[in-house]
C-alpha cells in the first residue's frame, strides 16, 4: 500500500501544481492496461486517504464526509 500510496501523493502534487509532464509521466507508469485501470487504482487511492484522514479527524468525521469535502474543494477551485 505505501507504493501506491507514494504514487498517489505524487500524482496529487504534480496535477495541483499544474505539473501536466510530471503527472503525464506518473499517470502514465501506473497505466497496466488502458486509462481505466488509472482511474480505478485513483479512485482506490483517494478511498483510502478519505478513511485515513476521518481516523484522524475523530469520531465524527467519516470517509464520505471527507470525499464530500474534496467535491466541494474540486468544484470551487473549478470555478475560480
Amino acid at each position: 500500500m505505501g507504493r501506491e500510496l507514494a504514487r498517489g501523493f505524487a500524482l496529487s502534487t504534480a496535477w495541483v501544481n499544474g505539473d501536466v509532464a510530471s503527472w503525464t509521466a506518473l499517470a502514465t507508469e501506473g497505466i497496466e492496461r488502458d486509462a481505466l485501470d488509472l482511474v480505478g487504482e485513483l479512485s482506490h487511492i483517494v478511498g483510502q486517504m478519505a478513511e485515513a484522514l476521518a481516523e484522524i479527524e475523530g469520531p465524527d468525521c467519516t470517509p464520505e464526509i471527507v470525499l464530500q469535502q474534496i467535491a466541494l474543494d474540486g468544484e470551487a477551485s473549478s470555478e475560480a
